[in-house]
């Protein structure tokens, strides 16, 4: 049997990282009534330090789906799993559209929306973060035979796939990039590569290795890397801006860059230090977080787009940067209620 007993650290670092993604995204929004430019490239800096909360919640699936000792047959995986993602992609990718008429075109059409949703479904013309929705599609989609591979594989034989994806799919890609870009900005093409999708498989091993203790990351290495890639990001990000190195700039917002995946993986590390430290009613919350986190990805756009694109709201008329965190953090526990609320409503929690 399958011990279903919740892993604290996980739900943690999930609580967290959600938090993370509405800062980065609030963020992101903030930056377009920035007063000056040195205010913008202030929010693009600390932007840089909520870029590992992706990451990590890909690690966390990992984690627990490429457990050899849990059973995720075909029928589970296209039944619950990538159902959830469909209809989720497909129920607010027209809802988020419907809003954009209403409220943003103010020129309601069914027939319009319709033929748009249909179209975005195929070519991701929806909001900017639902492009998560495909990823998890797709990962889903390769699930098994990731399984196969990380049950198949020793200890050693992981580690070596985890640093040769990494070497491949960050490191290469960074040096291509910052060491081979023309005065036009233009990179020159990766030429050894390993052809598998992208960076984001990285992450699913790393969670995986990390937590059965494949990959064994002490705290005495994790805390430092969390440190010092936490302080090298947005001083990086201000030096790209401040001198327009384009090189630097392409390149910094990817997951694949090498600063963010060492930051992810340490903090995931780091996290699972302290698990065993019970944390109680804190623990409860992590927990409940959790549960609504993907409710949470979905509609806290619907928020921010309401604060932002159609009441107009400028943070840096009232309280300037502080405001900007105040703002994130209400959107943050707003959504997290809404969406504990809506779990009650039934077929509604099957999607959210």
């Amino acid at each position: 049997m399958v011990s279903r007993e919740r892993i604290k650290y996980l739900s943690r670092l999930k609580a967290i990282a959600c938090l993370a993604v509405v800062i980065l995204h609030t963020l992101g929004m903030a930056m377009s009534f920035s007063p000056d430019k040195s205010t913008a490239r202030l929010l693009f800096s600390l932007r840089t330090l909520t870029l590992w909360a992706v990451p990590c919640f890909i690690m966390s699936t990992g984690a627990l789906l490429l457990d050899e000792n849990r059973d995720i047959g075909l029928k589970k995986l296209f039944s619950k799993l990538i159902l959830r993602m469909v209809l989720a992609l497909v129920i607010f990718t027209f809802l988020f559209r419907c809003f954009d008429a209403l409220l943003t075109d103010k020129s309601f059409s069914i027939g319009e929306v319709l033929r748009f949703t249909g179209k975005s479904l195929l070519y991701n013309y929806s909001w900017e973060h639902m492009w998560y929705l495909y990823l998890m599609i797709a990962l889903y989609l390769m699930l098994p035979a990731y399984k196969a591979a990380a049950k198949a594989m020793d200890n050693k034989t992981l580690c070596y796939i985890i640093v040769m994806m990494f070497v491949m799919l960050c490191i290469l890609p960074a040096v291509y990039t910052l060491l081979l870009t023309d005065e036009n900005g233009q990179s020159a093409e990766v030429r050894l590569v390993i052809y598998i999708s992208k960076v984001f498989p990285l992450f699913l091993f790393a969670g995986y290795a990390i937590e059965k203790e494949k990959l064994k990351v002490p705290l005495y290495i994790s805390a430092p890397a969390v440190l010092l890639s936490l302080a090298a990001m947005p001083m990086l990000a201000n030096y790209c801006v401040k001198e327009r190195d384009m090189a630097l700039y392409g390149i910094i917002n990817e997951y694949h860059f090498p600063v963010t995946v060492i930051a992810a993986a340490a903090l995931f590390a780091l996290f699972k230090s302290f698990d065993r430290i019970d944390l109680r009613l804190a623990d409860s919350f992590f927990a409940q977080v959790e549960k609504c986190s993907f409710g949470i990805y979905l509609l806290h756009m619907v928020l921010l787009k309401l604060i932002f694109s159609v009441w107009e709201f400028d943070p840096f008329r009232h309280g300037g940067l502080i405001m900007v965190f105040l703002t994130a953090l209400t959107v943050f526990i707003v959504t997290f209620i809404i969406v504990r609320l809506l779990r009650f409503v039934p077929f509604v929690n099957k999607v959210i």
